[in-house]
């Protein structure tokens, strides 16, 4: 066997792919560049011709050490057997240390049942010991009619930055999103999605978008509604993130200073118990802002002995840092009990991005668990030739089961705590990534702890009562889907996505039942400007289309349009009003559990807040909507929407619905 066989190996034993099916029907194979660069993100040695089969051999023989699995999934509430080679003692310890179940085995270890949750096995023999980390996990997620007896729901999804109100200075807050929810739980709207909040960072002044986190732990500070008045935002029709910034931040700052002066010991007693509950995530997180203010937003480029959270001091400016967070929690879980109030069955609508950015807090803080010298990405297809690297950085799935998923547990937690339903972005990676070398080699996927993960999800989604969709676009393996929907995740389905052989747009009543249907998303045009071809005109106005294939995609639009009036039988003198109107009523009737109705739709909006694949050509995340909050109880569009879809999406039965505390454990 010579050198490349003996990495070829190697790399297959640590799970990365040796090539993949191309988007133009071609074998994509792994060079040797590429497999050791994704070896070297995993920490493994690749740097000598010997070390590769060393490393190969150390590694068989670890796991022939071995007479148990490192770890198992095992079904909550059911009895499960493992073989064992010799006569043992057992005893297995939930997530705290404490001890509950002990026995002994001769060739058959039983377990009594578990509950949900996560658990060590210990097993002692004469000749070896061994632990196996158990995830208990229930049969499902949980599922709409598990949480509110209906088999068929809807809601709204939105932009919270784009939220308008007469005092939140430009760029909407947690204030008005409770008071957006508060509108439209009396329509009949199960709950309003919205794009990722998670946080930013303090200094990094130039990031809007909401999927380019800090880190996914804690949440977007620019959102904190502050107690005094923000001046309104001048007329311009795009969010000035800067400008709204050198007000805000200094509002926040005064905030804080009265607090401090005025708080009641209720007040300070709470922020105490927030603090202690989020205890050194929080501790963590505070100290990088801190630093980060002083020293930038990457702490690649910070001093040597600050670049580890283990050689960091706190300082006084944490516990400001800390207080916003606080300040965020409170005011979402407020936003929550809005929607509860109005008569929303799971209110808030939650997103989780892909990634953290590579130099900011969740990776300073996990960086032992970081895979290294990669970003996550996407291979090259129809759009981008060349690939794609989105700049994220990306857990190395060796340290995260070694580190028993921590810190996703955690993030999950806390995300399925503060919603009804989350949103899981590009759901793929849970069973494989795909990862572009920083070196410029090609891109290549490496295989994801499926089961495990799914475990995870489903354990934290249990124990919050919060149901799961899992962002499914675009060609997935054979059984992708059978196998995300087994374990109580929805598929996501985007109905102008959803065509025929013969270039129309199949019927909303043909989409996946046990799915989360929609018209489109941040990333695609409205219903109206998919009617105007608006996206095709951003496209061929930035260079990426000649006119004559623009020209193509407009006749080819002219067909789904076509079979749109078909669907959903709108007369040809009908205007926009009207067709968003029949649309969202075909997508009603729809098999699919869960419709969400764009509010961009519903407030008259016809440009997308996204462009895929532009940062300066199209003014991505700074469109505001069209109405602001206050004036939602007399939108038309919004008291319609109930009498569209109640007939065939039925009313909401009364529950008991899901409030947040702001201090989750």
């Amino acid at each position: 066997m010579n050198s490349d066989d003996t990495l070829r190996q190697l790399a297959q034993d640590c799970g990365i792919h040796l090539g993949y099916d191309a988007w133009d029907g071609t074998y994509q194979r792994s060079n040797p560049p590429t497999l050791k660069a994704l070896l070297r993100a995993l920490d493994i040695d690749v740097d000598t011709g010997s070390s590769a089969a060393d490393t190969l051999r150390a590694r068989e023989a670890k796991r022939a050490a071995r007479t148990l699995p490192a770890e198992q999934v095992i079904q909550a509430e059911a009895p499960f057997e493992f073989t064992l080679s010799q006569a043992s003692e057992w005893h297995v310890l939930d997530d705290d240390g404490h001890e509950v179940q002990a026995g002994r085995g001769e060739t058959t270890l039983r377990l009594g049942p578990l509950p949900v949750g996560y658990f060590t096995l210990v097993v002692r023999g004469p000749e070896r010991s061994e632990d196996v980390f158990l995830l208990s996990r229930p049969s499902h997620a949980p599922i709409l009619a598990d949480l509110t007896g209906q088999t068929k729901g809807w809601g709204v999804s939105g932009a919270v930055y784009g939220l308008r109100s007469q005092s939140n200075g430009g760029v909407g807050n947690y204030g008005d999103l409770g008071q957006a929810m508060s509108a439209m739980g009396p329509t009949g709207a199960m709950y309003f999605g919205i794009n990722p909040v998670h946080a930013l960072g303090w200094a990094a002044q130039d990031t809007i978008s909401p999927y380019s986190p800090s880190h996914r732990g804690f949440l977007n500070i620019d959102h904190i509604a502050t107690d005094t008045r923000l001046e309104p935002a001048s007329d311009s029709a795009l969010i000035d993130y800067p400008a709204f910034r050198q007000k805000h931040r200094p509002a926040l700052e005064a905030d804080f200073q009265r607090f401090q002066k005025n708080s009641t010991p209720t007040q300070r007693a709470e922020f105490q118990k927030f603090c202690d509950v989020e205890g050194q995530e929080l501790a963590c997180f505070a100290t990088f802002e801190s630093l980060s203010e002083a020293h930038g937003s990457d702490f690649r480029s910070w001093p040597e002995k600050l670049r580890r959270p283990e050689t960091t001091q706190q300082t006084a400016r944490d516990a400001f840092h800390a207080w916003l967070q606080w300040r965020a929690f409170t005011q979402i879980g407020a936003a929550q009990s809005a929607a509860v109030q109005s008569g929303m069955a799971l209110g808030l609508y939650l997103d989780l991005a892909v990634g953290a950015r590579p130099g900011g807090a969740e990776v300073w803080m996990h960086q032992d668990l970081i895979a290294r010298g990669v970003s996550i990405g996407a291979p090259p297809d129809q759009l981008g030739p060349a690939g794609q690297s989105w700049t994220l950085a990306a857990y190395a799935p060796n340290k995260l089961a070694k580190n028993r998923y921590e810190p996703l547990r955690t993030l999950l937690r806390k995300l399925t705590s503060q919603a009804g339903i989350i949103r899981i972005d590009h759901v793929l990676g849970l069973m494989r990534g795909f990862w572009v070398p920083e070196d410029g080699s090609p891109g290549g996927y490496i295989s994801q702890p499926f089961d495990a993960l799914l475990a995870v999800v489903a354990i934290e989604a249990w124990r919050n009562r919060c149901c799961v969709v899992g962002e499914d676009l675009g060609l997935v393996p054979d059984g992708f889907r059978e196998r995300l929907n087994a374990s109580g995740l929805y598929s996501y389905a985007v109905w102008q996505f959803e065509g025929s052989g013969d270039g129309a747009l199949r019927s909303a009543r043909d989409l996946r039942p046990f799915s989360m249907a929609c018209f489109g998303t941040h990333d695609t045009p409205t219903i109206r400007g998919f009617w105007r071809g608006r996206d095709i005109e951003w496209w061929h106005s930035i260079g990426w289309l000649s006119r004559d294939k623009a020209m193509g995609l407009h006749g080819a639009r002219a067909i789904q349009r076509n079979s749109l009036r078909g669907h959903c039988a709108i007369p040809p003198e009908t205007d926009l009003e009207g067709i968003c109107g029949a649309v969202h009523s075909e997508l009603g009737k729809s098999s699919a559990e869960l419709v969400t109705i764009q509010l961009d739709d519903l407030l008259g909006s016809e440009q997308a807040q996204n462009l895929p694949g532009t940062i300066e050509e199209h003014p991505n995340w700074r469109r505001p909507a069209a109405v602001p909050v206050e004036k939602y109880p007399a939108v038309q569009s919004l008291n319609d929407i109930r009498n569209s879809l109640e007939a065939v999406r039925g009313v909401p039965s009364t529950v008991q619905h899901k409030e947040i505390d702001p201090c989750p454990s």
